[in-house]
């Protein structure tokens, strides 16, 4: 009898092990590639990551025609899972153009003409902003 409760033992402790290596919730749930929360992930030339409460980089020149994609990776592992916080893009140029308020995704704005596009988060204010520059 002592073997049996052995192995069941065994085979629970091995089982919290492999389900504990596999991360919480809250990671990658944006549908996209799962990267380590508070680190920057890996930017194409068109990609502008949310991180830190910062937009990174913040300032982004593309060509006319290019298509710029924001990425939200701001969470962070409190030791009980993630905590992501929410922000979104809203633009200065009166277009009404803006992302929806999210703490995961991605949003994309095609850029047709060259200009200066400013840009900030209306849940933090002018602390929080960029610029698009379309050339």
């Amino acid at each position: 009898m002592r073997y049996d409760k052995l192995i069941s033992f065994a085979a629970i402790a091995a089982l919290s092990f492999s389900l504990g290596a596999c991360g919480g919730a809250g990671y990658g749930s944006n549908g996209g590639s799962t990267t380590d929360p508070g680190t920057t992930s890996q930017l194409g030339p068109n990609d502008v990551d949310i991180v830190n409460t910062s937009f990174s980089p913040s300032v982004r020149t593309v060509s006319a025609g290019s298509t710029v994609t924001w990425h939200w990776d701001d969470c962070s592992n409190n030791g009980y899972g993630s905590t992501c916080v929410t922000h979104n893009v809203t633009f200065d140029d009166g277009s009404g153009v803006a992302s929806s308020s999210q703490s995961s995704g991605t949003f994309s704005r095609t850029f047709a003409t060259a200009g200066t596009f400013k840009y900030h988060c209306t849940i933090h204010g002018a602390a929080m902003s960029g610029t698009i520059v379309v050339q």
